[in-house]
């Protein structure tokens, strides 16, 4: 039971890339988001209570939640950006490959060999 379990979480992981193996453990993208969330957000709050001088707490503490949440924006705007321009590659690939399925079709049948179509 053990090892089937363990052989389908890694099929899952490879398949869909949505979790992660983790101590025979299965942790969605979510449930590690919040958890890194979590940890960055209990050390900026020992930070702010910390014994650090004030001046330094102006100018790097208390600003962080903020360039934190402006560097996901940037990295997450990058990242969609990069992904539909892959699409539309993929897109175009794809229209170009059926057009090469087709004349391939029609040089079989004229060769006389036939192919059962779907």
């Amino acid at each position: 039971w053990y090892q089937r379990r363990v052989r389908e979480a890694v099929v899952s992981t490879q398949s869909t890339g949505h979790y992660y193996i983790t101590n025979n453990l299965r942790m969605s993208k979510l449930f590690a988001w919040l958890a890194v969330l979590s940890a960055a957000t209990a050390l900026w709050i020992s930070a702010v209570y910390g014994p650090y001088d004030p001046t330094f707490k102006r100018q790097f503490i208390y600003p962080f939640p903020f360039v934190a949440v402006m560097l996901f924006a940037f990295v997450s705007l990058v990242t969609i950006l990069v992904r539909v321009t892959r699409l539309i590659t993929r897109i175009d690939a794809s229209e170009e490959l059926q057009k090469d399925i087709l004349e391939a079709k029609e040089e079989l049948q004229k060769l006389g060999i036939g192919l059962k179509t779907q």
